[in-house]
């Protein structure tokens, strides 16, 4: 079995998988597959390549490349695109602050979010967990990873930072 073809084929059946998972199938050292991964990143930024393959919050996966974005969803329909205002509000507060409790969004919305966060919820874009007597509002993994928000997070960042994301 060649390894390099492995590790391509659990990521394309896989909806994101880290390196330890991708290991421990594979039964191999850690540091070999992410030699792999980082190889196989490099030969998918390839124009070439109608997709890319990213790591997003520990996990790798294919992505559709930006250009091709308006090919792709003329075959599926995207449920994260038609988001209120309000809606939006709750998903940046989150995105930039973490879980949070409703007292907090509601605090800094200066208005109750009962009605958006309920809606949220069922779009698959927000979830909550107990937390104490209460609950935390957080980002979905699937709308994290569908939005690529880790990825647009740190170029916000680095364009904040004033580097630009040069090295």
């Amino acid at each position: 079995m060649h390894l390099k073809a492995a590790i391509e084929a659990l990521l394309f059946a896989s909806s994101g998988v880290s390196p330890e998972k991708l290991a421990k199938v594979l039964e191999t050292s850690e540091e070999k597959v992410k030699e792999i991964l980082e190889e196989l990143v490099k030969e998918y930024e390839k124009p070439e390549h109608g997709v890319a393959l990213r790591e997003v919050g520990g996990k790798y996966r294919f992505y559709t490349k930006p250009e091709y974005a308006d090919l792709v969803s003329r075959m599926s329909r995207r449920k994260y695109r038609n988001l209120t205002e309000s809606q939006m509000e709750v998903v940046a507060l989150l995105l930039l602050s973490g879980p949070l409790p409703k007292s907090e969004i509601d605090a800094f919305r200066g208005k109750d979010s009962s009605n958006v966060l309920s809606s949220l919820q069922k779009m698959g874009v927000v979830r909550k967990k107990r937390h104490g007597r209460g609950f935390l509002y957080q980002l979905s993994p699937s709308f994290v990873e569908s939005a690529m928000l880790d990825e647009m997070l740190k170029e916000v960042s680095q364009k904040l930072s004033g580097d630009g994301g040069q090295p």
